[in-house]
Order: C-alpha cells, then structure tokens, then sequence
C-alpha cells in the first residue's frame, strides 16, 4: 500500500556529539587528583564533605574501568571493601545520630527552662561514646595495606573520624572564645575558615559557656548551620556507601568468573 505524497518537509537535524568522552580511567585519576588536592587544603566541613564525594566518585570509576584483577588481587580488595563498608556504615550512623543531637539542642533552645542542660548533658556523653568508637574504627583502618587507592580513602575516614570525636579540653571555658565563634561562623556565609576540629571544639565552648546562653539568637543560627553542614556530610557519605557496595559487586564478579 502507498502512502500518499505529502508537501510537508521535515526539517533534518544534525547530532553533534562530544568531540571527548572522558573514560573511566581518566575520571579514576581525576578523582584521585581531587583527593590529593583536598587533603593538602584546608580541611573544615565542607572541604570534609567534598572529599567523601570526590571519594565516591573514585571508587565508581574504579567499578567501571572493567579490568579483570588477579584472583589473589580481587580477594585482598575485597577484604579491604569490607573494612571500608563497615567504617562508612559507622560513620553514617554517627552523623545520623550527631544531627539528632543539634536538632535536639534546637528544641530545647527554644522551649528555654531545664530542657537546655539536659540536651546539652546528653550530648556530651555521645560525644564520650563517638569517641570511643572512632578509636575502635581508627585502628581497624590502620590495619590495612594502602595502596593508593585506600590510603586515601583511610585519609578521608580519619578526618572525619576525628572531626567527630575531638572535645575541647573542659578547662578552657571563656564565654568571650565562644561567642567570637558564633560571629565569625554566622558572619562568615557558608565557608567558615575554621579547621574541621574548630567548628566541633567551639560548638563545646559554646555549650559550656556557663551554661547561660544569653545570646540565644546567635546560638540558634550556629547551631542551624553546624545542622546543614552534617546534614551534607550524611548526604556525602550515603553517596560514598553506594559507590563502594558497587565496588564490592564489582569484585564478587571477578572471583565468580575465575572460580
């Protein structure tokens, strides 16, 4: 059957397509030149933040390079993805519950009365079991052999670890100290100069400031912006989880295929 003619003349257009197409291999050494980048820079939460995306970024390009691994190979780096897993599960947990904490302080700053020096007890006895914890998790990933690959995926955990585990030594407690934080950190927009280790030590002045927050209002603002800091490092390290449990299957199919 013919179709009939028609006058109508579609227009034809042409396709251009990227004169490059980066490779797995070329985002992998990327990935690992944005590493190194951020462990010599300053390192507050934001700096954190993008380590462990850039992190994840290299382990899925690791993924899809598709390069069969000696079985001997696959199976160390699997051991090693199970130390990763486990420490970035922890983490999460951690963040999860250290955000639940600010959140709670929040609240509690508001409602004013005794709920404040309760929520502020409780968090300094989580920061006791963090601290704890991260020790534990600190010596599990000291254990492994750095390629280097893993050394900086050690790198990225023990900054983070510490980020969550360091206090500010209770005999230093000078309300003006914490009250020249707040400032800086609200003044300061979205990239504070602090180290990672400051924001979480000068939040510790603040809430020991003799238990008198006067300055509710600013206190209020630190304490939301510390709350959307962590929130983008749970966000981060969620990304992190998913590019190594790709990594892990990566792996498991290469001593499938050899076995």
């Amino acid at each position: 059957m013919a179709f009939p003619e028609t006058n109508l003349h579609m227009p034809i257009r042409s396709i251009s397509l990227p004169s490059r197409i980066h490779p797995p291999s070329t985002k992998f050494q990327a990935a690992i030149s944005q590493l190194q980048r951020c462990q010599s820079s300053s390192s507050d939460s934001q700096s954190l933040q993008i380590s462990l995306l850039n992190l994840s970024e290299l382990y899925q390009s690791l993924h899809q390079l598709n390069h069969s691994l000696p079985t001997s190979q696959a199976e160390h780096s699997l051991d090693v993805s199970t130390t990763l897993l486990d420490s970035c599960d922890a983490a999460r947990n951690l963040i999860f519950a250290f955000r639940e904490h600010l959140l709670n302080l929040q609240s509690a700053l508001r409602r004013k009365g005794n709920s404040m020096e309760v929520q502020i007890k409780e968090y300094f006895s989580f920061k006791k079991k963090a601290k704890k914890e991260t020790n534990k998790l600190l010596l599990g990933l000291k254990k492994l052999e750095s390629s280097e690959t893993t050394a900086l995926a050690v790198s990225v955990f023990r900054s983070l670890f510490v980020f969550l585990s360091t206090t500010t030594p209770t005999n230093i407690n000078t309300k003006t100290c914490a009250l020249k934080f707040i400032s800086k950190l609200i003044i300061g927009g979205s990239r504070s100069s602090s180290s990672i280790v400051s924001e979480l030590q000068n939040l510790d002045l603040v809430l020991r400031s003799d238990g008198d927050l006067d300055n509710s209002m600013e206190v209020k603002k630190m304490l939301e912006i510390l709350e959307e800091r962590i929130e983008g490092l749970e966000a981060s390290l969620d990304s992190l989880f998913k590019s190594l449990v790709q990594y892990r299957v990566y792996l498991l199919n290469i001593l499938t295929t050899h076995s």
